[in-house]
């Protein structure tokens, strides 16, 4: 019997999938590790991510919970959010970004050789 579409798969809440579940999430995500020395109001991660604005919101609490973004400053109506310098997982996708890009370039590299 086929397993319905409403059934919860065996990936579904590990912690990877908690993580980058989304591709909205995962979107803004690449967007915190490229600027992570700035620090970036709603309308700035929106036009970066290629999301909507109220698909950041969506996304800004559980990313604060997880200790990866930090709200630096409140600007007019609005506060602006960096990755965090404390956090581990923040380090660990920064480094990720780097050996993903390395790999890419390797192949793009090995390709050019064929």
């Amino acid at each position: 019997m086929a397993q319905s579409q409403e059934s919860e798969s065996f990936a579904d809440g590990t912690p990877l999938v908690e993580l980058f579940g989304s591709p909205a999430r995962t979107k803004l995500l690449s967007v915190f590790v490229d600027e992570r020395d700035r620090d970036l109001n709603i309308s700035e991660l929106a036009r970066q991510a290629g999301v909507a604005r109220s698909t950041v919101y969506d996304h800004l609490d559980r990313l604060e919970e997880l200790g990866i973004i930090v709200e630096t400053r409140a600007t007019g109506p609005g506060s602006r959010y960096q990755l965090s310098e404390e956090s581990e997982i923040a380090q660990k996708l920064y480094e990720l970004d780097g050996l993903v890009l390395r790999r890419l370039l390797e192949l793009d590299g090995e390709l050019d050789q064929q």
